[in-house]
């Protein structure tokens, strides 16, 4: 058979074409486009791993210690020491094994299931697997001697949060747990881990996470096919340790807070009125930080809801303590209306002991009635009549206005977190709510934190702060005020007046004086102006509220207290408040 030159011709040009198609692909994969599968081999033999920075410290006014990290003796295992062959339950069996082994030496109890350790060796094989954390010294010793014997186990120093002042400002700190961090390869194709570092979750801890947490580092380590470590790699970036933050809470003052509510249910917050810097905040029943690990299923099952902020959560009805708001809207009204509204400060009310409007009646503490009182008289004796029929005649707008002003019904802005915005109107409304929010009840709900706020300002002369935690630094410009109550300071002056009567002659006059054994009575050795409050919330229960401030002439402290089921803010709440003014400010044997 002969072959014609036509056909020698074809095949020659078939296999010349195939000889080019393949030189063009082999080109293509190991020229043009070399960078991408080394990219590729890359991602499948390479891990990225963040390694967490030490958390910084949080520090009071003074100084003090409030968190801090400690080194934690860890024990963790290595997957790569007991790859198996078949599947992966061939590896998990043996590592659970080795560690069951391991818990009986070490005389520990077993930490983690075997459905823990397959889900870490399916999601993260090239990272070591956490064991045990922070062992007792007599654990590690009893590691260290047998250390040879677990290969594939080894001991790892990580930080674990701590607070050495205990439970003191438990619900300003907040507590922490383990979490994932938030980082950012700039590498999407290379595969990455992460060791667990601590993470803020709750109060200041979780508010200032990502200040307290610094920078995490970053190391490169190789894994095989099957994702195990084979070695490290290098260290790209190192971790930087978070910065200390600095709180304006006293530790003194704070102690002395929260000695004043141990064994009720209540909250306080001490302010500084000049700034709104906050010295103290305190909710109880409390909890200690540093128990959250061990106790967590403990704390959020305790029907006394120890994880609760009552200072900046717990809603409750003011009281009485509202009457200076009150009183500050009649008289910026009186000054706005041009004599359209026909009052003044001296007008009195001849209170009967009830006030009655259509179908409502509202009782006065005192059954038989003060008689004719003006504005100072009736803040001192805490009037009701007085009071609701003072917000009848300004009304609901000017009423729900000041409030506003005040701060009330929405949050504070403070640098916590979890606040409540409270409530200062509801629906439907009727002529008789204005009377029963004139005097704090209806539908009013305030948090304790809010009506420190407004003490603050009736210290201040109607300078409004957003309270804060974060202690600015030294040289930095003092916060401005978010607005100041438009009320003359003349007239805003009897207000503080008539609270100062309250503590000198009325109500309050515990918030002022101590009785001691004898009955001795100790005061305060500045002067101080304040008011108190019972509200009712049906079934028998009342919360009792005291609002004060000192010194009276050049305030530096202003404080809210609210005890929950008490007798009345007088007797109940006063002499707390009293408790911690002494701390700051000291008492004295009365002379007289």
């Amino acid at each position: 058979m002969r072959v014609s030159a036509v056909s020698i011709l074809v095949l020659l040009a078939v296999c010349t074409l195939g000889v080019a198609v393949l030189a063009s692909s082999l080109y293509r994969v190991q020229v043009n486009n070399v960078a991408q599968f080394r990219k590729t081999l890359v991602n499948q033999a390479t891990r990225r791993i963040s390694v967490p920075g030490r958390r910084g410290r949080i520090l009071d006014r003074e100084g003090n210690v409030l968190a801090d990290s400690r080194p934690s003796h860890d024990i963790v295992c290595r997957f790569e020491c007991f790859q198996r062959g078949g599947g992966w339950s061939n590896t998990v069996n043996a590592v659970d094994g080795e560690i069951t082994r391991l818990a009986t030496v070490l005389r520990l109890p077993r930490a983690l299931t075997r459905e823990r350790i397959a889900r870490s060796l399916h999601d993260s094989s090239a990272l070591p697997l956490t064991v045990w954390r922070d062992i007792p010294d007599a654990a590690l010793a009893r590691f260290a001697e047998r250390a040879l014997d677990f290969p594939g186990f080894e001991e790892v120093l990580r930080a674990e949060r701590v607070y050495p002042q205990g439970g003191l400002a438990a619900h300003v700190l907040g507590y922490t747990g383990r979490g994932r961090p938030d980082s950012d390869t700039g590498d999407a194709v290379v595969h990455y881990y992460e060791e667990l570092e601590v993470k803020g979750r709750s109060g200041i801890e979780g508010y200032y996470d990502g200040y307290l947490a610094g920078a995490s580092g970053e190391r490169l380590v190789r894994v095989d096919a099957r994702g195990f470590r084979k070695d490290d790699i290098a260290v790209e970036r190192e971790p930087a340790h978070g910065p200390d933050l600095r709180l304006t809470i006293s530790s003194g003052i704070q102690a002395a807070l929260e000695h004043a509510l141990k064994g009720i249910f209540g909250a306080g917050v001490v302010l500084d009125p000049r700034d709104g810097a906050v010295l103290a905040m305190a909710s109880s029943p409390t909890y200690d930080p540093g128990e959250w690990k061990t106790r967590y299923r403990e704390l959020l099952n305790d029907k006394t809801r120890p994880l609760y902020n009552r200072a900046t959560s717990g809603l409750y009805p003011p009281g009485s303590i509202f009457k200076p708001v009150t009183s500050v809207a009649a008289l910026i009204k009186a000054e706005r209306a041009d004599g359209a509204f026909a009052w003044t400060p001296a007008d009195t009310y001849d209170c009967p002991g009830v006030f009655v409007l259509g179908d409502m009646r509202l009782k006065c503490w005192d059954r038989y009635g003060h008689g004719p009182v003006a504005l100072r008289k009736a803040i001192e004796q805490s009037c009701n009549t007085f009071f609701c029929n003072l917000g009848h005649l300004i009304g609901t707008n000017a009423l729900f206005t000041t409030a506003r002003s005040f701060g009330l019904g929405a949050r504070t802005g403070i640098d916590l977190g979890g606040e409540a915005a409270g409530a200062i109107s509801g629906e439907p409304w009727y002529a008789g709510l204005t009377c029963q929010t004139s005097i704090g009840q209806g539908m009013l709900q305030v948090t304790p934190l809010q009506m420190a706020v407004v003490a603050a300002a009736l210290a201040n002369g109607g300078k409004i702060y957003r309270p804060y935690l974060h202690l600015r630094d030294e040289g930095e410009a003092p916060p401005a005020p978010v607005r100041t109550i438009a009320c003359p300071a003349d007239k805003f002056e009897i207000v503080r007046q008539g609270m100062r009567d309250v503590v000198e002659i009325g109500t309050g006059r515990r918030i002022r004086t101590r009785f001691g054994e004898g009955r001795t009575k100790y005061n305060l050795k500045v002067t101080c102006a304040g008011k108190t409050g019972t509200a009712e919330r049906g079934h028998g229960r009342k919360d009792t509220w005291i609002t004060a401030f000192a010194p009276y002439e050049n305030p530096t402290v202003a404080i809210a207290m609210v005890v929950e089921n008490g007798e009345s803010g007088g007797k109940t709440t006063a002499p707390r408040v009293h408790e911690v003014l002494a701390h700051i400010f000291g008492e004295e044997e009365a002379t007289r």
